[in-house]
């Protein structure tokens, strides 16, 4: 199951995505690659696709995630989905968090 789907689908992923993050479908295909975006993101596509990228608020990448390990059978698994979303959430990366 493609992953933007599952997150909508699932009320309770969704809106800890949508509290803590902004979700943005970067394409990869034959005729659109944006290899220049894959360049500047480090080159996620060296985990296959789908992959997710974690960008602090300035645009920084903090974090590359293969989907792999977020999967359960054919779908993904919510535990693990979520415990990735709350591990690098913008309040889980904060270092006032840790003072």
């Amino acid at each position: 199951m493609r992953f933007h789907k599952y997150v909508h689908e699932n009320e309770t992923i969704d809106s800890t995505l949508t509290a803590n993050y902004v979700f943005v479908l970067l394409n990869y295909s034959r005729e659109n690659k944006n290899l220049d975006i894959l360049a500047e993101l480090e080159y996620p596509q060296r985990f296959g696709f789908p992959v997710f990228v974690i960008l602090d608020d300035e645009g920084k990448r903090i974090h590359t995630q293969n989907s792999a390990y977020l999967e359960k059978d054919k779908s993904y698994d919510e535990k693990k989905v979520l415990q990735f979303l709350k591990h690098w959430s913008p309040a889980a990366v904060d270092p006032e968090n840790y003072q």
